[in-house]
């Protein structure tokens, strides 16, 4: 049977002209390029600059949030496809663009003029690549740069702007360092498409302020004040700049900042991380041009240039200095010294403390059940996004328990309306078993048994409670409107509840939403002088177990 993979470069094509007509994105396009060309250098190779704007593409519509749209391009493509005029735009291949992989990828095996298997250095993964002509020049231990799109069949190709690194003690120095970070992240690692450019093709800084702009107007629109907002800047100034750091968020300046705003804000953390990335640069070094002059330049390389350190190396070797010494001095320029461990800490290393984490781990085990069970599998994991979501704020996975899970379920997602039918609920509640049995397997915590004791008996009662929410009446759930009352008896519209006080009344319910209450629910509800009610949220009855 013959394999048509889907054409990636017709994809991207369609993507790019389908986005055309939404005002102000040619323009975010225009100004992105300037950002995204500043974390590197200039360079007067016109084959190298062609690669760099096809980088900067890929980061544009695949991963970086749009103003305009809300959102990253492709995403927002993917939910509105039906009214763009494109229809050479196919949801298949909008859902392999989002399928794409970014991140630094180490060829384990080759079948010549076939394609090659990859694994992922930060997030652990193996994939196979579909690369009849790339497969008779790779080899075994070359590292790849940069991004793999799925094209079908559960196979990738390579971006054709993606890097090839050939250099054995490189490619080790980095392993360990990545294994370091990965503890920190409790095995997962994820590089954005600006991270790798910075990290490989960088020049180790930002030439205008439009990063500082864009972070501004996001905290503004979060709902921080100029006072904070200006003092979270400060804080990051603080912090000098290293753009030789492989990864920066774990244990430095960047990662002190995200979890006072994991603590003391509701902004999305991922995207302030990514805008505060941007920004750092500018904050650190706020004229370039003189913060490049006042730095002291090394001999041999400029710290964190792939390309300078290699050249250093080469004029090393070729001057008969020391092969050790040469590559220790490769790994300090590069920032790849593997990281100080606490040996106090569980298992030697570090706890992690990483606001996303659990998306992190939801991310990986969606990867795992891919790639042993196939597409299938994973895509009955996918209500799992709504979990990630939860824990978003969530530092240290081992803080997940019983207590979360209850809270996750019984709470959240009814006062979220995050479920709209019973079959949903169902789904969910399925991909969270799993879910927790795999994190018990793999990570050593007990979620599966607090599954099993705690959440089990909302299998049966959850998809009734959600289907009670979508019936009521009224508008979206408003969390500081009404009292919680429980449920004791049920006739008809007739209800008789109790308060958290224990004051018990009667009252009167839409005879629609009573026919799926039960008693021992709770209701979230106003009470009007004659006794009738405005539900405005149903809860299943393990909800009590919350109560303060």
């Amino acid at each position: 049977m013959s394999f048509e993979p889907i054409d990636v470069e017709s994809a991207l094509d369609g993507l790019r002209k389908a986005l055309a007509s939404q005002g102000g994105v040619e323009r975010e396009y225009s100004e992105s390029a300037l950002q995204f060309a500043s974390a590197a250098p200039r360079t007067a190779d016109a084959d190298e600059a062609r690669r760099m704007a096809r980088r900067h593409a890929e980061w544009f519509l695949l991963e970086r949030p749009s103003d305009a749209l809300g959102g990253a391009p492709a995403e927002w493509a993917l939910h509105h496809l039906a009214e763009l005029d494109a229809p050479e735009l196919e949801e298949r291949a909008l859902q392999a663009l989002l399928s794409s992989r970014c991140g630094v990828f180490e060829v384990t095996s080759v079948n010549a003029g076939e394609g090659a298997w990859v694994r992922d250095l930060g997030a652990g993964g193996e994939y196979p690549l579909h690369e009849p002509e790339a497969s008779r020049e790779l080899a075994p231990g070359d590292l790849i740069v940069g991004r793999l799109f799925a094209v079908g069949e559960s196979l990738y190709s390579v971006s054709p702007a993606a890097g090839v690194f050939r250099n054995a003690r490189l490619r080790e120095a980095l392993q360990r360092d990545v294994e370091n970070l990965r503890l920190g992240r409790r095995g997962v690692l994820r590089l954005s498409q600006l991270e790798l450019e910075v990290m490989f093709w960088g020049g180790g800084g930002f030439a205008n302020a439009e990063p500082l702009t864009r972070a501004r107007e996001f905290f503004a629109r979060a709902g921080l004040g100029a006072v904070e907002i200006e003092t979270l800047f400060q804080e990051l100034a603080a912090t000098p700049y290293e753009p030789g750091r492989w990864v920066h968020g774990v244990r430095d300046g960047l990662a002190v900042v995200l979890e006072k705003l994991a603590f003391e804000t509701h902004v999305d953390l991922e995207q302030a991380r990514r805008l505060l990335l941007e920004a750092w640069p500018a904050l650190a070094n706020p004229s370039p041009r003189a913060a490049s002059s006042a730095a002291p330049q090394r001999k041999d390389a400029v710290r964190g240039d792939v390309r300078a350190a290699m050249e250093a190396f080469d004029r090393g070797r070729e001057a008969g200095r020391d092969l050790e010494e040469l590559f220790r001095e490769l790994e300090r320029d590069l920032e790849l010294e593997s990281e100080e461990i606490d040996p106090d800490a569980i298992d030697g290393a570090p706890a992690p403390d990483f606001p996303g984490v659990v998306a992190a781990m939801v991310q990986e085990y969606v990867w795992e059940t891919e790639r042993e069970q196939g597409p299938d599998a994973a895509r009955a994991a996918a209500p799992l996004a709504k979990f990630a979501e939860f824990g978003e704020n969530i530092g240290v996975f081992e803080n997940l328990g019983a207590h979360e899970l209850l809270l996750f379920t019984a709470l959240w997602l009814p006062e979220r309306g995050a479920l709209s039918s019973a079959a949903e609920a169902r789904a969910l509640l399925s991909a969270l078993q799993r879910f927790c049995d795999w994190t018990q397997e793999t990570q050593d915590i007990a979620l599966g048994d607090a599954y099993r004791e705690h959440i089990a008996g909302l299998e049966l009662l959850l998809p009734r409670v959600i289907e009670a929410n979508a019936r009521r009446a009224g508008a979206a759930s408003d969390p500081e409107r009404g009292a919680l009352y429980q449920l004791l008896t049920l006739e008809g519209g007739a209800a008789r509840v109790r308060d958290r006080r224990g004051d018990e009344l009667e009252v009167r319910l839409e005879r629609g939403l009573a026919e799926l209450l039960a008693p021992g629910d709770w209701l979230r509800m106003s009470v009007d002088d004659s006794g009738l009610a405005q539900v405005h949220c149903c809860y299943p009855p393990q909800v009590a177990a919350l109560a303060p």
